[in-house]
Order: C-alpha cells, then sequence, then structure tokens
C-alpha cells in the first residue's frame, strides 16, 4: 500500500487512519448502519439503513456495548441532514458529522458480510493526516482489534475519531475494506462514503430528533 502526501489521489486500499496517544473527550457518536440488497442493480446495493444518528454520548465504549447486544439506539439522538446548497453530492451512504466526535459504522448482521481481516475496516482515499484517526475494530464476541485491522472473520462494526475538517469544501472520501459472500465488495458496490465538512458551514444541522430515520435507495 502507498501512500503520499496533500491531496494526492492513492490507490484502492486507501492511506490508514493514524494512530495518536491522546485520550478523547467527545461528546457525541454518529451511528450509519449500511445493509446489503442483491436485488438492487450494481452500484445500488449497498444501503444506509440507519445514517448519521447523532447521540449525545461521552462513553464510546457503552455506545459499541449496546449494540453488540442489540438493544435500541437511544432516543436522545438526531439525525444529521444534507442541507442541499453544499456542493459535495448527497449519496445515501454519505455519513454527516458535526464536530469532533466518534463516527460508528456497522455493517448489517442478518447480511453474510464483514470487514476484511488482517486489513484496516476503512481507510481514506488521499491522505487527509490526523484529520481522522485511532480506528478500532470490534469483533462480534466483543474483543477489541486496533488499527492494522480485525483478527478474524466476525469483525462487523468499526469506530473512529473525526478529530478536525481544516479547509472549506474539505470534502473527505472513505473506503472500507469488506468481504461479501467470500468476495471483497469493489466498485461499483464498495461502501466509500464521504464523511465531509458542509463547505464551511460546520456543523451539518439536525433533521430532527427521536427514532433514526431508515434510508433506502
Amino acid at each position: 500500500m502507498t501512500s503520499t502526501t496533500g491531496t494526492e489521489e492513492h490507490p484502492i486500499g486507501g492511506v490508514p487512519l493514524p494512530s495518536t496517544s491522546g485520550t478523547w473527550k467527545l461528546g457525541e457518536v454518529v451511528y450509519t448502519q449500511y445493509t446489503y440488497d442483491e436485488m438492487m442493480p450494481p452500484g445500488h446495493r449497498v444501503i444506509a439503513k440507519i445514517r448519521s444518528y447523532a447521540v449525545p454520548e461521552s462513553d464510546i465504549a457503552a455506545f459499541v456495548d449496546a449494540r453488540l447486544r442489540r438493544l435500541p439506539l437511544p432516543d436522545t439522538g438526531k439525525v444529521r441532514q444534507w442541507p442541499g446548497e453544499d456542493p459535495v453530492l448527497d449519496r445515501s451512504i454519505n455519513i454527516y458529522v458535526g464536530g469532533p466526535c466518534w463516527v460508528v459504522i456497522e455493517l448489517d448482521p442478518n447480511v453474510d458480510w464483514h470487514f476484511e481481516p488482517n486489513q484496516p475496516g476503512i481507510t481514506t482515499k488521499h491522505d487527509h493526516g490526523d484529520n481522522n484517526c485511532d480506528l478500532m475494530h470490534v469483533m462480534d464476541h466483543a474483543t477489541r482489534a486496533g488499527s492494522l485491522g480485525p483478527d478474524d472473520r466476525d469483525c462487523r462494526l468499526i469506530y473512529f475519531v473525526v478529530n478536525k475538517r481544516p479547509r472549506r469544501h474539505d470534502h473527505q472520501r472513505f473506503l472500507c475494506n469488506v468481504i461479501h459472500t467470500n468476495k471483497r465488495l469493489e466498485d461499483p458496490d464498495q461502501i466509500d462514503p464521504d464523511i465531509p465538512n458542509d463547505g464551511g458551514r460546520f456543523p451539518f444541522p439536525y433533521l430532527g430528533a427521536g427514532e433514526p430515520e431508515e434510508l433506502g435507495e
């Protein structure tokens, strides 16, 4: 895997998120769950069932533990929305953040897929330094693995820190390394969300409070 600096494009596989020695005191978790529908045409099979559900939560371990136990999401959350005038194209797999936060991505446990073993579950298409960092992989049996990737096939949940977005229109494209029915998901069905700022109008606005909205194509 090669890496360059600046905004040059990287090969498939992307740029790993750096690990830091920081202790993060973040007040929000932004949660997205993806599912996969083989009945949809190529390029539309990955769907965000729940997208950008922002929960006021500082205990990431407790949030992740609740997801592993399949508990309901907190009803204190709100859905962040695309504001419309932003120049980045809204896609159903994008994730919208409102400031420094934990981003949690979960793969639908009812689908035969998982994050690829021995590979980072998510990377960035370009090098953004420490804008995003401290990736963790969580196995179904609750063990954790660090930024290098899971050590078995039971990882369907990852989380990391969105630390900063320093520039206007700093739209950051991510690449997920996912195995579906024993094959790596690649274009046009690779999970490659933008996790952008809002063209200088950061943070993204809320759609509203209450239960997370389930989305489709």
